[in-house]
């Protein structure tokens, strides 16, 4: 998740090793290729170009990994550490006959959808000040000329 030269100046790269350190328990049955994939897929939620919100390359590639961490968890069979099966809290449990129910409380759509994984819920808290508003000094709002 560092740069590397033979990249485009101002994109996050991916680094398997590191990603691999940080999720050990996902990369033992997730390939580099296959990593590598969701980490480029994680560039759909969080822009991975010069233009993005998130300018420092440190924490951009931090949060794609989070995201690719978040996929592969998404994607990954529960016999290897997958989180498939239930998605959003449970509401209500029973014990002969098991029933669960499961509900995602007042969250957003998108929120609930990064809530299914340890990674994608810290993605999404360490994003929160990107979802709000922000002022920027010392600049003034240009007319909207419209032709």
């Amino acid at each position: 998740m560092t740069g590397t030269p033979a990249q485009s100046p101002g994109v996050a790269v991916f680094d398997y090793q590191v990603w691999a350190a940080r999720y050990p328990n996902i990369a033992v049955n997730v390939t580099e290729v296959l990593a590598q994939s969701y980490f480029d897929e994680a560039g759909l939620y969080l822009n991975n170009t010069p233009r993005s919100i998130v300018r420092d390359l440190g924490r951009r590639s931090l949060l794609l990994g989070m995201i690719a961490a978040h996929l592969a968890l998404l994607n990954l069979p529960t016999s290897q550490g997958g989180a498939g099966g239930a998605v959003g809290r449970v509401a209500s449990a029973t014990r002969g006959s098991v029933s669960v129910s499961m509900d995602y409380g007042s969250q957003s759509e998108q929120a609930a959808w990064f809530s299914q994984t340890q990674p994608g819920a810290s993605f999404w808290a360490a994003t929160r000040s990107l979802r709000q508003a922000s002022f920027i000094p010392g600049t003034s709002p240009r007319p909207r000329i419209w032709p």
